[in-house]
């Protein structure tokens, strides 16, 4: 995994994973009139890389796999975009953010993160 958003002019699966869960949870969230855990902006795109490169957990009381909600709306992103190997990494890593504790109870990736060394 690359920490580049764009690699020869296209943006990265991870980056559209991160834009995912950062921006289009949390708008989502809005248009249905729900509250979101995450008061605050999420963390940046670099912070975003470097925990999911660490593959340690972050926080374990947001430890899951993604919801029923993240699968539809891969199932949706899918039928809009294709089923190919761009839509499979970005499904792969939004996974491995649920995995890793970095996204709260309401879909939105957390502000910061915390791990040892």
């Amino acid at each position: 995994m690359s920490i580049s958003a764009k690699v020869n002019g296209q943006f990265t699966p991870e980056f559209a994973a991160y834009t995912h869960l950062a921006l289009a949870n949390r708008i989502q969230n809005q248009v249905r009139g729900i509250s979101s855990g995450t008061k605050t902006n999420s963390m940046n795109f670099k912070q975003f890389m470097e925990a999911i490169q660490k593959d340690q957990e972050v926080n374990h009381s947001y430890v899951r796999h993604v919801s029923a909600d993240e699968e539809a709306n891969n199932r949706v992103y899918g039928r809009n975009n294709g089923v190919n190997e761009f839509a499979n990494q970005r499904f792969a890593t939004i996974e491995k953010a649920y995995e890793l504790g970095l996204v709260d109870r309401s879909g939105i990736l957390m502000a910061s993160f915390h791990t040892e060394a």
